[in-house]
């Protein structure tokens, strides 16, 4: 399993192009090795108009360990550029995210997380190449089940801290703070 969880790490932290490989074969291929309690996936999202093209790829992967613990993991990665004349610019990030999980009964679940984000990197086409601070961001998660194993509400307090790694950047070693409190409804069809 950990070589599988590798190789995906590798793909989204190289200059490995997602068009270039075949990625359901791929992801058959490694949820055939991986014990059937596990739940792997890969999601490719884009949206491409008129002066605007973006991708996100995740890989998330999720294990059960007994009834009451389950581990949430993924790795993504995105891309975006912006083409509007003499205004251009490009961006990437990668970030990964892990969140176990303990089930209180069968309605409320609580989960602390830790999610990474690496530095993002800015290209315009004015030469400029910008290197923005990474972030690391503590969660809290409340899940609580609704009626139906398809809806739950989910409430999550969030901390993320975001410090520049040198003094050439323009924060100078500074940091920054970011608390929310998100409350979301999911309903699965």
């Amino acid at each position: 399993m950990r070589n599988a969880i590798c190789f995906f790490m590798f793909c989204f932290a190289s200059n490995v192009s997602a068009a270039e490989l075949n990625w359901a074969q791929t992801l058959e291929w490694v949820k055939q090795t991986l014990p059937q309690s596990t739940e792997l996936d890969f999601n490719k999202k884009s949206i491409k108009f008129d002066g605007c093209h973006q991708r996100d790829y995740q890989l998330t992967f999720h294990q059960k360990f007994g009834e009451d613990i389950s581990l949430d993991t993924q790795v993504g990665y995105l891309k975006g550029e912006l083409n509007w004349g003499a205004h251009n610019q490009k961006t990437t990030t990668r970030q990964w995210a892990i969140l176990p999980r303990y089930r209180l009964n069968h309605r409320i679940s609580l989960g602390l997380g830790y999610i990474r984000q690496m530095d993002t990197n800015l290209e315009t086409s004015q030469g400029t190449d910008i290197q923005l601070p990474a972030s690391n961001q503590w969660l809290f998660s409340s899940r609580f089940m609704l009626d139906s194993q398809q809806q739950y509400v989910e409430v999550a307090v969030s901390k993320a801290l975001w410090q520049a790694n040198d003094a050439t950047q323009s924060w100078f070693g500074e940091e920054r703070t970011d608390k929310h409190i998100n409350i979301v409804y999911v309903a699965n069809f």
